[in-house]
């Protein structure tokens, strides 16, 4: 594995932020975390710290209804959120509402359509580890923040819409090498940067830059990341392909080439892997 992807130099990190504005750590998603982390904490101190920002209330109401996660099911409060969905769950969602917030602000419609994207991968990684069931518990937090490098080039750079266009048909591989060649860097490196700023766990800061690593799921090269870690990753992936695939005639340009260890790592055949895609598509299209 190239030293690059394993550490960013000081002088290629300082240069970056110079040109990119990453805000600090919210101190409600800190909140959120000690509460989610205490063993003794009750479903109303969640709602209280979620309910005093009226923006976060309606935004975790909008998500929280959606058909993946309402299943038809009617949610009008924090409190009944947290009831049916669970503290942890809650908290999953706020902490990629709050990236969304503090990352974007006032934002053109792009960066919207790019967040809607997250929060949906987001929600279909979050039932794949239903599917699969032993699953790491960060792994629906990962799959809202890996991307969140995007939402940054989109503010920094006019042209980068039609740099996501680009990606968005070339293989896994090349992802991080179109976005040098137009921008300087790319968006795996800037998530990096950014989760690092947040204080994410070292874990987690080096999945977001190694995303699109190909040798990330190779057993046999010491990697600096965990199994969970990687599952985690793997997980996000299979996501991404139901996402891209989910409208009549999209394909995933990527998909065939990493298909074998993806599946391998998150442990369906590809049989049972299709059969779930299609199920989800059906849901989803409801």
């Amino acid at each position: 594995m190239p030293d690059e992807k394993v550490l960013i130099s000081p002088d290629a990190r300082d240069k970056l932020l110079k040109n990119l504005v990453i805000p600090p750590r919210p101190a409600v998603l800190d909140s959120l975390i000690k509460l989610r982390d205490d063993s003794n904490v009750n479903w109303q101190q969640i709602s209280q710290v979620i309910e005093s920002d009226v923006s976060l209330s309606a935004a975790l109401l909008k998500a929280a209804n959606s058909p993946l996660i309402s299943r038809s099911r009617t949610i009008s409060s924090v409190s009944q959120a947290i009831n049916i969905l669970g503290s942890k769950n809650v908290v999953n969602l706020i902490s990629g509402l709050v990236l969304r917030s503090r990352l974007t602000g006032e934002a053109p419609p792009s960066i919207e359509q790019f967040w809607e994207r997250a929060m949906l991968i987001a929600q279909i990684s979050k039932a794949l580890c239903h599917h699969i069931l032993h699953t790491p518990e960060d792994c629906q937090s990962y799959a809202l923040f890996h991307g969140c490098g995007i939402a940054l080039m989109l503010m920094r750079y006019k042209k980068f819409g039609h740099t996501l266009q680009l990606i968005e048909m070339a293989p896994d591989g090349r992802i991080p090498k179109i976005e040098q060649e137009q921008h300087g860097t790319s968006h795996d490196t800037v998530g990096y940067l950014v989760a690092r700023a947040w204080n994410m766990p070292e874990q987690f800061c080096c999945a977001i830059l190694l995303q699109f690593d190909p040798m990330v799921y190779d057993l046999q090269i010491e990697q600096p990341i965990s199994s969970e870690t990687r599952q985690s990753m793997a997980v996000t992936r299979a996501a991404t392909y139901v996402w891209r695939t989910l409208t009549p005639g999209n394909i995933d340009a990527g998909w065939n080439e990493i298909k074998a260890d993806i599946l391998r790592t998150i442990g369906l055949d590809e049989n049972e892997f299709e059969d779930w895609t299609d199920h989800m598509h059906h849901q989803l299209e409801v």
